[in-house]
């Protein structure tokens, strides 16, 4: 599969993530700039997807295959596809969505390519048929079952509602065992994510170029399937030029990024974390948030919280020495802790903020003066967050690096809006919010996004829905903050720990499943290091057997 093309997933080597139009833009620069022939672009682009099913289904001889194609380029690689699947020999049924005479361009010659094949079924040919919404009988005509359907209907252009032969050509996909989208699920918005009803769910999408914004948005995160990105033979150059400031994260990135400890390393050099929050009811945050700081590899954990927590949390964590602050009559922080915390903040090497730390006035307080005083790189998050919008000019004017990391209803608050609107405009809301508070902003959520303040985004590749669970946020700011001691970079460090968090939480889904708890996450920290090493020599062995 690499040979031909086709990045694997997930954590596959780091790639741009474009909007529809850039994708336009792309096409544009690659025939007109670069004088490549949109015909063997679109060629191309049908053969990595006969590759890619060769690769998952084995040989297609005898296969039967179903494709339902619309009149645009999306459906010109359908018709293209369905030429080469006969050459391997599949048993191929093409259904078009409208007639004939309503293509254009290169769907158009794709058509009379594959019309002027026979259409012999023992031959392995392609059964031709048109204008399925005007002819719904055809449903009732054709096979009842299929190997594999190809959904080739709409491509990256689609928006608004659905249009003629939607339904049917649906309904006709449903029959068969496998269903891989072509580029984008038929359906789908490519710069928004949200479908139209009647959109469904792939078992993989096989797109072309790079990964457009609206795979890791909304409806798409369920119905894309697999994610895979096929190489259509334009020129490497041609990436690097191109406008974006939107990549992904993954493995690759990570390994370069990590850090790496001298042997005669101690305790020290591996950084300092000071861990701020917690209170009656919720010492577990703190307790997490230090636990993943310290398994991420951090050497020294200074966890500052409430007295009345001080057992429970010297009981959880062994390893984390601790600073008891002043607290009100029900276990809150007080404004009055500063005192203590100046005194510690010094020899940090980051501060994290937030964890358990309640809305009580004088932790809200507290959180205050702990944004506008700490002289440190800081961390802020969960209640610590809610106090950032009265405060904006001291957080933006900040002169040590500010990471926050909220969630969509966090966000909402932070940019005096709501979740669901939040989660419509994910990329807008990030890059906003990173330019607002002047911060590198790490919006949670199935595709984690890391935003800079400069407008760069990163999407994060792992992770899994088994950590849509309590305290997972805050093994989240405790990784990152951890690696931020170690690492003196709180943009690398936001980038490293959300995909090492993602890849814990993937290695305890292998043996959990949804039944994962938070602890879980910040026990598997040191395994995902392992994990991303051992990729780094697997990569490593593979470049010398080559050579060899």
């Amino acid at each position: 599969m690499s040979d031909a093309g086709v990045s694997f997933a997930p954590y596959a080597g780091i790639v741009k993530v474009f909007t529809s139009e850039q994708m336009r833009a792309f096409d544009r620069a690659a025939i007109e700039r670069y004088h490549l022939s949109s015909l063997v672009l679109m060629e191309n682009a049908a053969l990595r997807v006969v590759e890619w099913l060769e690769a998952r289904f084995g040989s297609l001889v005898g296969k039967s295959v179903v494709i339902v194609c619309g009149k645009g380029n999306n459906g010109g690689d359908g018709l293209a596809i369905a030429r080469h699947l006969i050459g391997a020999g599949g048993v191929v049924d093409v259904v078009l969505l409208g007639a004939d005479d309503e293509l254009r361009g290169d769907a158009a010659y794709q058509l009379f390519a594959l019309q002027n094949g026979t259409s012999s079924r023992e031959a392995g040919h392609a059964f031709l048929h048109f204008e399925l919404s005007k002819n719904p009988a055809l449903l009732s005509e054709m096979h009842p079952s299929f190997d594999i359907g190809l959904d080739a209907m709409f491509g990256t252009g689609f928006c608004g509602s659905a249009r003629p032969g939607f339904a049917e050509g649906w309904e006709l996909l449903h029959r068969a065992k496998h269903i891989v989208a072509v580029d984008v699920v038929s359906g789908l918005n490519a710069d928004t994510g949200q479908s139209v009803e009647g959109t469904s769910k792939v078992e993989a999408t096989v797109t072309f170029v790079a990964p457009k914004r609206g795979h890791f948005l909304r409806d798409a995160l369920d119905l894309n399937g697999e994610l895979w990105v096929g190489d259509i033979g334009t020129l490497p150059h041609q990436m690097d030029e191109t406008a974006t400031d939107c990549t992904t994260l993954d493995t690759p990135t990570v390994q370069k990024l990590l850090p790496r400890r001298h042997l005669d390393a101690h305790k020290g050099d591996a950084g300092r974390v000071l861990i701020i929050g917690g209170s009656v009811g919720l010492s577990g945050a703190v307790t997490l948030a230090s636990r993943a700081s310290l398994e991420i590899g951090c050497g020294l954990c200074l966890a500052a919280l409430p007295r009345p927590i001080l057992d429970s949390f010297c009981a959880a964590c062994l390893e984390a020495t601790t600073l008891p602050l002043q607290s009100d009559e029900r276990g809150a922080l007080v404004p009055e802790a500063l005192d203590d915390l100046v005194n510690a903040w010094d020899k940090m090497n980051c501060v994290a903020l937030g964890p358990g730390i309640g809305r009580s006035d004088g932790a809200q307080e507290l959180a205050h003066r702990v944004v506008r005083d700490c002289p440190a790189p800081l961390l802020v998050d969960a209640d610590a967050l809610h106090v950032l919008p009265s405060i904006e000019g001291e957080v933006a004017s900040r002169k040590a690096p500010t990471i926050l990391t909220p969630h969509p209803g966090e966000m909402g608050v932070l940019m005096d809006t709501d979740a669901h609107t939040v989660n419509d405009n994910r990329f807008e809301m990030a890059t906003g919010c990173a330019q607002k508070y002047n911060a590198f902003v790490v919006l949670k959520g199935a595709r984690t996004l890391i935003a800079a303040p400069d407008g760069r985004v990163w999407v994060n590749l792992s992770g899994n829905p088994g950590m849509a669970t309590g305290g997972a946020g805050d093994v989240l700011s405790g990784t990152i903050a951890g690696l931020c001691a170690q690492l003196k970079d709180a943009l690398v460090a936001a980038q490293c720990g959300v995909f090492l968090h993602g890849l814990a939480g993937d290695l305890a889904f292998a043996s959990k499943g949804c039944g994962l708890v938070a602890g879980d996450i910040a026990a598997h920290l040191g395994a995902a290091l392992v994990e991303v090493d051992k990729r780094e020599l697997e990569t490593l062995s593979a470049r010398l057997r080559r050579l060899t």
